[in-house]
C-alpha cells in the first residue's frame, strides 16, 4: 500500500450470547458450541463468562455480583446484536438474568434475536408445569388465580415483541427455533444492513 492509501476492512460483527448456559456444569463447552454455531454465519460469539471477574479475598458476595452484571453488560455495550436463549430455566419461563439482558440490549438500540429449544408455546409450557385452568371470565388462570398469558408466544410478550421488530420471522411462537436458525436470521439481518466498513 502507498502512503496515501487506506486500507478498509470488512466489518467484524460481534454477537453477545445471552442464556443460561453459564449456569451448566461446564459451560465453557456450551460456549464453544455457540461460537462455532455463530462462526459458521461469519460472526464472532462473545460468552458473558469472557467479561469472568473473579471474587477478591473478603469480598462481600453481593459486590462480587454487582461486578459480574458489570461486566456482562460492558460486554453487551461492546457487541453489535444479541442472541438469547429465551427456552425455558427452572420452570415454564426464560432465565430472569436473560430477560434483562435482552431489555437492556434492546434499551441500546442493539438487535435482538432470540431462540427457544422448545416448540411450545408459554401457555403450554405453563400448563405442564402446574395446574392451569379456565376461569369463568374465559381467561387462563393458575392455582392462585392469577392469568396465564395467553398470546400464542414463546415467552413473555416483553422479551418476544423487541426481538421481532423490524425483522421478518419464520419462527415457533414468536421465536426462532434453535440458536442455528436465530444465528442464520441474525446473519441475514447482517447482510442487508448497509455497508458499515472499518477503517484501520
Amino acid at each position: 500500500m502507498g502512503d496515501g492509501d487506506v486500507r478498509v476492512d470488512k466489518k467484524v460483527w460481534r454477537a453477545y450470547l445471552a442464556g443460561p448456559e453459564v449456569f451448566l456444569p461446564d459451560p465453557g463447552a456450551a460456549a464453544e458450541v455457540l461460537r462455532a454455531v455463530c462462526a459458521r454465519h461469519g460472526i464472532v460469539g462473545v460468552f458473558p463468562l469472557d467479561g469472568a471477574v473473579a471474587a477478591t479475598p473478603g469480598e462481600p458476595p453481593a459486590a462480587h455480583a454487582a461486578r459480574i452484571r458489570a461486566a456482562n453488560l460492558a460486554l453487551i455495550r461492546e457487541t453489535d446484536l444479541v442472541l438469547a436463549n429465551a427456552s425455558p430455566f427452572r420452570g415454564p419461563s426464560a432465565d430472569d438474568g436473560t430477560a434483562y439482558e435482552m431489555g437492556y440490549a434492546t434499551a441500546l438500540g442493539r438487535p435482538v434475536f432470540a431462540y427457544t429449544e422448545t416448540a411450545d408455546s408459554l401457555l403450554e409450557r405453563t400448563r405442564a408445569h402446574g395446574p392451569v385452568t379456565r376461569s369463568e371470565d374465559g381467561a387462563w388462570r393458575d392455582p392462585a388465580g392469577q392469568m396465564v398469558e395467553d398470546f400464542g408466544l414463546g415467552a413473555n410478550l416483553m422479551l418476544v415483541d423487541p426481538a421481532i421488530t423490524a425483522r421478518g420471522r419464520v419462527g415457533t411462537h414468536g421465536l426462532y427455533q434453535g440458536a442455528e436458525a436465530a444465528v442464520a436470521a441474525a446473519a441475514a439481518w447482517i447482510a442487508g444492513q448497509p455497508p458499515s466498513p472499518e477503517i484501520r
